[in-house]
């Protein structure tokens, strides 16, 4: 079992990544705490070129509505689309430690 252990940072540094926190499944719970529905929401690796799928497709999140959503472990960027064409985005987000999103319009805001 130990060897296993060990062996998680030296593959992990190989494959160029991170080791995720044990017990973290990824799980964020986006909240809607503005007056405009959001329409997509990307969470990706931090730093990747590819926002990958609308984690929200086909709902949104209305105001006041939140949704748990999955995204990989660890430090992400997020992306949020409100319904008027604007858009909000996080350049790295430890979904981890701060598993709470706060959207607003003006500002998103991670939280335990």
């Amino acid at each position: 079992m130990k060897r296993g252990l060990l062996l998680l940072p030296l593959l992990a540094a190989c494959a160029g990544g991170e080791v995720p926190s044990i017990g973290c499944g990824g799980e964020v719970r986006l909240q809607n705490a503005g007056s405009v529905t959001v329409e997509q929401a990307y969470i990706s690796q931090a730093g990747s070129a590819n926002w990958g799928r609308d984690l929200l497709a086909p709902g949104t999140l209305p105001p006041g509505a939140d949704r748990v959503v999955l995204a990989m472990p660890g430090r992400n960027a997020v992306r949020i689309v409100f319904a008027n064409g604007r858009a909000a985005e996080m350049a790295e987000m430890d979904v981890c430690a701060t598993p709470n999103l706060r959207i607003r319009p003006t500002e998103l805001l991670a939280s335990r």
